[in-house]
């Protein structure tokens, strides 16, 4: 037995979905769909909404192979072919994506594995052309892709998300918005009178600091406590506005040299905020403020808050946070899920460890900030190991009751000829 599988946002489901299961019905013998639960999308609809539409939609077109499986509905695509497997153990599998879903493929979790258990079908997609490069770094890794022969209308979520169109949906759907009250923001009108002035913006940076804590195996943000309205006294990420003629960078900068002291510490931007009413100072003043937020991690053991009874400052565990001010839990959560990302294809967990750590040690880092189920340590270690990239010291060091373990360095000049290849550490 043929299966597809078939995983999408589903944010809502529009006729486009609906053309694609059409089309995918008649070429295989069942197609399973569901409504992914995917870490690296934000502002999405809650994933109850999402499936309960995606299984209106599946009753709506009526064809008995198209199959509607929550189940299968999981943060890592590993996961979800596990799953399918034990349901259908002789059936063979087939892996539809997007063609804008295809650049990140080889960065997901434990790749090679995946594409060995499955074929890829490659569905092409409006504005998102294939890259031949893109699908010889695939081939080269073991992968099956077929490109399909189909181009379905130009229809999508986001597009109604952003309008408010309905016109691309079907009917069962609009009537379930309907019914649920989802998408409040879309029953205003998105037409901006013209005689309206230009927005006065207030430009501020938040900072996303992490840390690990290896002896607790605790992930750790920096959070601090705010001196002045709005929320006086409640927890929030370090920031600051923007000074005339400062440049963004040099005002994360600022902030940061007046809340810690680290080593080598290394800012990468991360992403703008700026919905209109995010801070209530909008509702008194002429203006807008913006949030352009920054992303970093630093080494628990070196690190030095500037902590004192006027200005708090602590690291808080991901699991155990406060309420945060304004909308500074979205922020953190997106500067967590890229957390998670750079720690997947990226070398910044070497930023974290000491020089000289055990695989032991690694893997207690990886495990800490993606679930120990990412990954055995057994299977982790041979991955690892086979890059080529961790230098043995030829030392090593006694822990407990085990046996000495080896210890390894970064070696920056082997990694030097991988960092622009597409790959996955683990």
């Amino acid at each position: 037995m043929n299966i597809a599988l078939f995983g999408t946002s589903a944010d809502p489901p529009t006729i486009g979905h609906q053309v694609v299961l059409e089309w995918l019905a008649q070429r295989f013998d069942r197609v399973a769909v569901w409504a992914s639960d995917n870490p690296f999308k934000g502002n999405q609809t809650p994933l109850e909404h999402r499936q309960q539409m995606l299984r209106c939609l599946v009753d709506h077109v009526q064809l008995p192979q198209i199959q509607h499986d929550p189940r299968l509905s999981d943060p890592r695509t590993l996961n979800t072919v596990n799953t399918a497997r034990q349901r259908w153990p002789s059936a063979q599998f087939t892996l539809v994506v997007g063609s804008d879903v295809l650049p990140t493929l080889l960065h997901w979790h434990r790749v090679e594995e995946l594409l060995n258990l499955v074929e890829i079908l490659v569905l092409p997609r409006s504005g998102a052309p294939l890259i031949e490069a893109t699908l010889q770094a695939l081939r080269s890794q073991g992968a099956k892709v077929a490109i399909a022969n189909f181009l379905g209308p130009d229809i999508s979520s986001s597009a109604y998300r952003n309008t408010g169109n309905a016109a691309g949906l079907p009917e069962t759907i609009s009537t379930y918005i309907q019914a649920h009250d989802l998408y409040p923001q879309l029953t205003e009108s998105h037409e901006t009178p013209a005689d309206l002035p230009l927005a006065g913006f207030n430009v501020g940076v938040d900072n996303v600091i992490f840390s690990v804590d290896t002896s607790r195996n605790q992930l750790l943000v920096l959070l601090a406590v705010r001196q002045t309205p709005p929320y006086a006294g409640q927890w929030a990420l370090p920031g600051t506005l923007v000074r005339q003629g400062e440049a963004l960078e040099d005002a994360a900068y600022r902030i940061l040299a007046e809340k810690i002291r680290a080593q080598n510490l290394y800012l990468e931007q991360l992403y703008t905020f700026g919905g209109p009413n995010r801070d209530p100072r909008e509702a008194t003043e002429n203006a807008r403020y913006l949030s352009v937020s920054y992303f970093a991690v630093v080494r628990y053991e070196e690190a030095l808050l500037m902590s004192d009874e006027c200005h708090l400052l602590s690291w808080h565990p991901m699991g155990q946070l406060p309420s945060l001010a304004f909308d500074h839990a979205q922020i953190l959560d997106y500067g967590h899920r890229r957390l998670c990302n750079k720690l997947e294809y990226s070398p910044i967990a070497f930023d974290v460890l000491p020089d000289q750590f055990t695989l032991g040690d690694l893997y207690h880092l990886y495990s800490t900030v993606l679930g120990e189920q990412f990954s055995d340590y057994s299977n982790f270690r041979a991955r690892i190991l086979k890059l080529g990239f961790l230098s043995a010291t030829g030392q090593k060091v006694g822990r407990g009751a085990g046996r000495p373990a080896s210890l390894y360095r970064f070696n920056a000049e082997a990694f030097a000829p991988l960092k622009d290849k597409p790959m996955v550490f683990i």
